[in-house]
């Protein structure tokens, strides 16, 4: 069951609901919308960074074992604490703070129990997880003076879409950058695990 969950962390919903989140911030405020884009763009640009990294040279951080940063993690923690900040402000106000915590913390323990230990090991996914809601929480103070009205047929109708995408069959992005990896590095074949991690599951197999 938490293997199946985690999959939901995915791009095919994650991106629709960072989409939806901007066309909310589109008819509201361009300036949020401007720093929704901007912060969107710079923790993809990370993970992707992170994973390219280590995919085409084996680049990552052994001391911490992480090899890639979490994007299902990234992504929950990012889009779940925002958007639940957003639908709250909506009603009242005083609840976006108090929200956005409920939506951090919801994402945290789906990082550890459900993206952890089945896409990703436990240190990845807190990893992932610390950029998503990191970010979060500083375009949620980025936009604390910006006014920000969404009309409730607009959430409702992006709920909806969103759940039509949760539906859909759940994909990921790791053989597009398998390629990249490969044409930047010029390596063989993309690297799959870490080796002091391989090393460490074969000794403990001995």
């Amino acid at each position: 069951m938490r293997a199946e969950l985690a999959q939901y962390g995915g791009i095919t919903v994650m991106v629709p609901a960072a989409i939806i989140i901007a066309v909310w911030l589109w008819y509201s405020n361009p300036r949020a919308l401007r720093t929704w884009v901007l912060t969107v763009g710079a923790t993809y640009s990370l993970v992707a960074l992170s994973k390219l990294l280590f995919k085409g040279w084996g680049l990552s951080f052994q001391h911490l074992d992480i090899a890639v940063l979490s994007g299902h993690a990234m992504n929950t923690c990012l889009m779940v604490t925002v958007g639940a900040s957003l639908v709250a402000r909506q009603f009242n106000p005083a609840l976006r703070w108090p929200a956005a915590l409920v939506g951090v913390l919801a994402s945290l323990w789906f990082s550890a129990y459900c993206v952890a230990p089945y896409i990703h090991p436990l240190n990845e996914a807190l990893a992932g997880a610390v950029l998503g809601a990191g970010a979060a929480f500083v375009f949620l103070w980025r936009i604390e003076a910006t006014p920000v009205d969404v009309s409730p047929s607009f959430i409702g109708g992006g709920l909806v879409v969103l759940l039509a995408c949760a539906l859909l069959p759940k994909y990921n992005a790791e053989l597009l950058l398998n390629r990249v990896a490969i044409t930047l590095s010029g390596a063989e074949q993309a690297h799959q695990e870490p080796s002091w991690r391989s090393d460490a599951a074969h000794r403990k197999a001995e």
